[in-house]
């Protein structure tokens, strides 16, 4: 089955569910994008794509998730590209939000391939069941984020959890620092993915951030990271 023509309806039908509606609609739609580079020459881009009805409570989602990761094996270039449309839940309220989506990924390698060389929710093709829980409070605490994805087909578990608190506070923008850890595991491998973040938080509800840290293989070549990320809410 053809990745690039599944991902491509699928972004033409979130387009169209997305269209301008009446104000009383409250349409919610989400980018997100990561950048990683480490130190035994992998490059991973993600980037993802995710809309609904917005309000508090439980509501609709749906959604994409691709990436593109190169990494060598020898004197060989590996080129893995995986993409994941998805559909959930998403309960929003007071200071965060929790969802749960269920999804299928379409991956151009196995699992296994990918397993030594990066830290990432899709690896492999097969169904994939994820959530998140995010907690923001009022910007001037305490903040946390956890995340984990189970893939069926490849076996394998991916969790993340994230914590930051304020550095600074501006008229617009205030920047937190903070700490991650993220684990993998599947059919004879895990890994951990231990680091530190800076975030710049716009009061638009734009998040952009900056991260460092360790890759620690089991039986593999660890690596010092680095990665971009962000987070634009497209409309609310």
């Amino acid at each position: 089955m053809n990745c690039k023509k599944i991902s491509m309806a699928f972004l033409l039908g979130a387009a169209l569910v997305a269209a301008p509606r009446s104000a009383d609609a409250q349409w919610s739609t989400n980018m997100i994008g990561v950048a990683e580079y480490d130190t035994e020459n992998a490059i991973l881009l993600l980037a993802g794509l995710s809309t609904g009805p917005g309000g508090q409570g439980w509501s609709p989602r749906f959604g994409v998730q691709g990436y593109y990761l190169r990494y060598d094996v020898g004197s060989t270039d590996v080129n893995v590209t995986t993409i994941r449309p998805y559909v959930g839940m998403r309960n929003s309220f007071t200071g965060g939000s929790a969802s749960v989506n269920l999804g299928y990924a379409f991956s151009s390698r196995e699992g296994t391939d990918v397993a030594g060389r990066a830290i990432i929710s899709d690896r492999g093709q097969g169904v994939v069941l994820s959530g998140g829980w995010d907690y923001w409070g009022t910007g001037q605490s305490f903040g946390y984020q956890l995340l984990g994805s189970y893939n069926f087909g490849a076996d394998a578990l991916w969790t993340r959890a994230r914590g930051t608190v304020p550095l600074s506070t501006g008229a617009t923008m205030q920047t937190r620092i903070g700490g991650e850890v993220a684990f993998l595991s599947g059919d004879g491998y895990h890994a951990w993915q231990p680091g530190a973040v800076l975030e710049f938080n716009n009061r638009g509800g734009r998040v952009f951030g900056l991260g460092a840290g360790m890759k620690l293989f089991d039986g593999g070549d660890d690596a010092f990271y680095i990665k971009g990320e962000f987070s634009v809410p497209l409309g609310r």
